[in-house]
């Protein structure tokens, strides 16, 4: 049995997906993706889609985070500039979808290209507070930019058409009506497919070799001919546009959006899913985003099984959105004490132990 993935030809080296396992495990996960929600009921469906926008996000603090290594708190500001501008441009505006997705991700994009050259200078701590800062600023904006946001309140957002298809409306594709859930289901696949190949081709260029020179040492790095505070500010620039997108997605799928959505704790979520997925590992970053936005909705459903969880407010026992809040910190833990790498790690060690099978063994 093999011990190790060796590359026998430069194709191979270069290729996206080195190996026939990993080939095969793309393949799978992109069935399961698009006969997934055949199968799911409607509650899931939301659950499902909530996930693939968490994913986006998720992908664009691994940019960030576990290619660059800056830490950040302040992730949720760029998804809400996301959210507002595409609720400007297609609700206010009505323009179509080709442009109101693109451009908030470019509007977060030069928000996070206007504030990185500041925070780029910084590290650790220091930068952890100056992100924490942009979320107070961009939630003192909301609330008080009214004709954007509507306040406290909130907004309506916009109404989402493909091709002059209304998303909200059912769908017949032949024998099969597609619902609304099922339908931004499949165009957040598309755009998260897009944002994964992107971000992985990215992890191979000489900007992506620069990311991870500055997160492991940035004055080696700095030996070593890499433009550091160019580099940082282009990970914040790459993680602004992912994060752009989520919002717009998120605004397009909820249709009302308020301020208290981007907060801190939306932040602080994102930062579960990375840590908990894996640093530095892109299907970690997915993983993760899928195992927090899942965990409430896997809480409430333990909730008519075991007693002491409850749904409604005021009921005796632990809330089913206080249990997921400990579950999430108790992921943490686990993963920093017992697996550094995650989700993603666990997976590794398997894969190692099938490999060398039975010689793993003792």
């Amino acid at each position: 049995m093999p011990s190790g993935l060796i590359a026998e030809s430069y194709r191979e080296d270069l290729a996206l997906y080195r190996g026939a396992w990993a080939r095969s495990g793309v393949a799978v996960t992109a069935v399961t993706c698009l006969l997934a929600p055949f199968f799911l009921s409607k509650l899931w469906q939301s659950v499902g889609v909530f996930a693939l926008i968490a994913a986006m996000s998720a992908i664009g603090l691994h940019v960030m985070t576990g290619l660059a290594g800056q830490v950040s708190l302040g992730h949720s500001a760029f998804v809400g500039i996301g959210a507002y501008t595409a609720s400007w441009c297609g609700g206010d505006k009505h323009w179509p979808m080709l442009i109101w997705l693109p451009a908030a991700g470019l509007v977060a994009a030069m928000v996070a290209g206007l504030v990185a050259p500041f925070a780029a200078r910084l590290r650790g701590l220091y930068l952890a507070v100056v992100t924490l800062a942009l979320v107070i600023v961009t939630g003192y904006v909301w609330t008080s930019w009214t004709s954007l946001s509507g306040g406290f309140n909130g907004r309506p957002t916009l109404e989402v058409g493909v091709f002059g298809h209304d998303l909200f409306k059912p769908m017949a594709i032949g024998p099969v009506t597609l619902n609304s859930a099922q339908q931004f289901w499949f165009l957040c696949l598309i755009v998260l497919g897009l944002l994964t190949t992107g971000v992985r081709n990215l992890q191979r260029t000489r900007l992506g070799r620069a990311f991870l020179a500055v997160r492991d040492r940035d004055v080696a790095a700095a030996v070593a001919g890499v433009e550091v505070v160019r580099t940082k500010v282009l990970a914040f620039v790459a993680a602004g546009f992912c994060a752009g997108l989520a919002g717009a997605m998120l605004a397009a799928y909820q249709s009302y959006i308020t301020p208290g959505q981007f907060s801190l704790n939306l932040s602080i979520e994102y930062v579960a899913m990375v840590v908990i997925g894996g640093l530095g590992s892109l299907p970690g970053a997915i993983a993760g985003a899928v195992f927090v936005t899942a965990l409430p909705g896997i809480v409430r459903n333990l909730a008519t099984f075991l007693p002491f969880i409850s749904t409604e407010p005021g009921a005796s026992g632990i809330s089913a959105d206080n249990l997921a809040l400990l579950l999430y910190g108790v992921a943490i833990i686990a993963v920093l004490i017992a697996e550094p790498l995650g989700l993603w790690g666990l997976w590794g060690r398997f894969k190692q132990i099938w490999r060398t099978w039975p010689w793993s063994r003792g």
